[in-house]
C-alpha cells in the first residue's frame, strides 16, 4: 500500500511540474509578447501612468 501511495504522489507531482514548466516556457512568453505589441495596452499605459515632470 505504501508503494502505491508513493507512486501516486510522484505521478501527481510530475504532472503538476510538467504543467507548470509548459506554462512557463510556452504560454507566458506569448502572453507577454502580445501585451507588448497590443496598441490597446499601450494606450492604457499612457492614460493611467503617473505624469512625470
Amino acid at each position: 500500500m505504501k508503494l502505491i501511495t508513493g507512486i501516486f504522489e510522484i505521478t501527481v507531482l510530475a504532472i503538476f511540474s510538467f504543467l507548470f514548466a509548459g506554462y512557463a516556457l510556452f504560454v507566458y512568453p506569448l502572453e507577454k509578447l502580445s501585451e507588448k505589441t497590443s496598441s490597446e495596452v499601450r494606450e492604457k499605459k499612457l492614460r493611467y501612468s503617473p505624469a512625470s515632470q
